[in-house]
């Protein structure tokens, strides 16, 4: 039976830099917005304070959802939706805790995320996003299936 995956995201932007963490996976290597998957019985906001905790160390607290977008390949092996959330933290002091593909994570300048190797490739939307302070809501950005 195939099924469809919930990821869960934080934004999280302090001081004009924003956290990014590292994946190696099919000998690729990119930047994704901190997060992971929903399990069975757990609601988004448990999801993602826990993916933070894992991933970064990091306690924090969930606001917003202002990015939802699906990513769907052609050959439809596998979907996911994909909730971005803003997430706020009283400190930055991150401990990454490796695993089977997360490698590093980091705080990042907004001027430098705009160049780099982000996936899914959502960081028009989120540049615009943190420039307008998501005055313009949650926005569906529909699949953004990217090889």
């Amino acid at each position: 039976m195939q099924s469809i995956r919930i990821r869960v995201a934080g934004i999280l932007v302090q001081d004009g830099k924003i956290l990014l963490v590292r994946h190696e996976k099919n000998d690729k290597s990119y930047w994704l917005i901190p997060g992971g998957g929903v399990d069975f019985g757990e609601s988004a906001e448990a999801a993602l304070i826990r993916e933070f905790q894992e991933e970064v160390g990091l306690p924090i607290q969930v606001g917003p959802l202002v990015l939802v977008h699906d990513s769907i390949p052609p050959n439809r092996h596998r979907q996911v939706l994909n909730l971005y959330f803003t997430v706020t933290a009283a400190h930055t002091n991150i401990h990454v805790t490796p695993d089977a593909v997360l490698r590093d994570a980091a705080f990042y300048d907004l001027a430098e995320f705009g160049n780099m190797p982000v996936n899914p490739d959502v960081k028009k939307e989120i540049l615009e996003g943190i420039a307008h302070q998501w005055v313009q809501g949650c926005r569906y950005l529909g699949n953004r299936w990217h090889d």
